[in-house]
């Protein structure tokens, strides 16, 4: 029972720090603030996390079976997550446009929602 829950910890702690490091990246910092694809994460769906905690934990064929369902599991969380949190940053970006509004010149403006639109269109 003790081995378990070890693995569920440290399965835990390297999940969040997957995660983090997924939240940095998507606002344009690397780890340490730093571009280094050493310890970038891909965004492309649930199979470059496994294979991200499979490389980290060295883990054995038999470890990997028994971990997949878990991984991807947590894969769709994490994607419902970043799905869910660039939502509600539109949100938030659209309120602090119309509230600048009025305070800005057209061309200011226009220059705020070009750099929007550049933003979202690297996510």
């Amino acid at each position: 029972m003790k081995t378990t829950r070890s693995w569920g910890v440290l399965l835990g702690i390297m999940l969040a720090a997957i995660s983090s490091a997924a939240i940095a990246q998507s606002h344009g910092r690397g780890h340490g603030g730093h571009d280094n694809k050493r310890y970038s994460y891909d965004h492309s769906g649930k199979s470059s996390l496994a294979n991200r905690v499979y490389h980290i934990t060295d883990a054995d064929s038999v470890q990997k079976i028994k971990m997949k369902p878990v991984l991807d599991k947590t894969a769709k969380r994490l994607e419902a997550l970043r799905a869910s949190y660039q939502k509600q940053e539109k949100r938030v970006m659209d309120s602090l446009s119309s509230q600048l509004k009025p305070m800005l010149k057209e061309d200011q403006l226009k220059k705020l929602n070009d750099w929007r639109s550049r933003k979202s269109s690297k996510n």
